[in-house]
């Protein structure tokens, strides 16, 4: 696919917003520079903001900023960033407040994939300071089982628990926040990415050791990828057209990636959205779109355009 006319971008000053107070604040910078990158490297007027904190930079302008925000997890996924542009009135991409704190909240993402009838795997919410006792889980859920937090970006704080030593490790986690338990669908790892309302190609994901944690996903030879999934036809079409659904049902814009689980048994299992994926050269999105026959580039400069389009007539001109 060939990139959009960047002529046609050039009424628009970019800001790329990253970093920001959460754990997956090294991933969001390195997705801020790739993303620079791209637009500068297009001749588009672009600035990179790296937030130390969950507050706007000062020098927004709402009539000639447009912001690809690329802060991972907290105060981006989870909505906050959304709500304060939206105050502000300045133009930006990815998700509104409503639908980013919907997808940031896995408990609730997952009924909503399950009120669209898609399979979903069993699970129990953990209040802070109330785990109940790990026999109890394995009764319900089955052993091993995942733990993973109910609101934090994607393979953050992720356990494996195959035992009961591995859930005593576990309890300051879980005295912290609330976790969700849910039961291991054993198998690989699918992800769906999503530009505009369209589903791009099929990632398979392979880690060592089974489990696609945050050390798995950000350290190098860690983990193998399939790109495309080596699935039959029918289930991609399946797993894509299920992305789109909930895409639309979430209330999602311009982008995100939709992870999955498939059994061994060729069963797929929904687990979580995530609104503003890694933008990386290597991360999964931009994976999934060169299956669409896109290039990095392309693929910001695609973003780039629906924000545009998005705000046209609500902005002037650079001067």
């Amino acid at each position: 696919m060939n990139p959009p006319d960047p002529s046609a971008l050039q009424a628009f000053r970019f800001v790329v917003l990253c970093g920001g107070p959460g754990p997956e604040r090294e991933v969001s910078l390195a997705s801020g520079e790739a993303v620079e990158e791209a637009l500068a490297a297009a001749g588009l007027a672009v600035r990179r903001v790296e937030l130390e904190e969950a507050a706007l930079p000062p020098g927004l302008h709402p009539a000639r900023d447009l912001v690809l925000p690329l802060v991972h997890g907290l105060y981006g996924e989870d909505g906050r960033l959304s709500a304060a542009l939206a105050s502000q009135g300045v133009g930006y991409g990815g998700s509104e407040a409503a639908a980013s704190a919907l997808c940031f909240d896995k408990w609730a993402c997952k009924a909503a994939a399950a009120r669209l009838q898609l399979p979903v795997a069993a699970d129990r919410l953990l209040d802070p300071g109330f785990a109940p006792d790990y026999h109890e889980i394995t009764r319900h859920l089955g052993s091993p089982f995942i733990l993973k937090p109910r609101l934090e970006g994607s393979s953050v704080g992720l356990f494996l628990v195959d035992s009961p030593a591995v859930y005593e490790r576990a309890q300051a986690y879980l005295q912290e926040r609330v976790y969700l338990a849910e039961a291991l669908v054993d198998g690989i790892d699918l992800t769906v990415g999503i530009l505009g309302q369209r589903a791009l190609g099929v990632v398979g994901i392979r880690p060592e050791g089974g489990l696609y944690d945050y050390e798995h996903k950000y350290t190098p030879g860690r983990s193998h990828y399939d790109v495309p999934a080596r699935c039959p036809p029918r289930l991609l079409e399946q797993l894509q057209r299920w992305s789109e659904m909930l895409f639309h049902v979430c209330g999602c814009r311009d982008l995100a990636r939709i992870d999955f689980r498939l059994s061994r048994e060729g069963a797929p299992v929904f687990l979580e959205v995530n609104t503003l994926p890694g933008m990386t050269g290597t991360s999964l999105l931009p994976k999934a779109a060169g299956i669409a026959g896109m290039d990095f580039r392309t693929l910001v400069l695609q973003w780039a355009a629906l924000v545009a389009e998005r705000h046209s007539g609500q902005r002037r001109p650079l001067s």
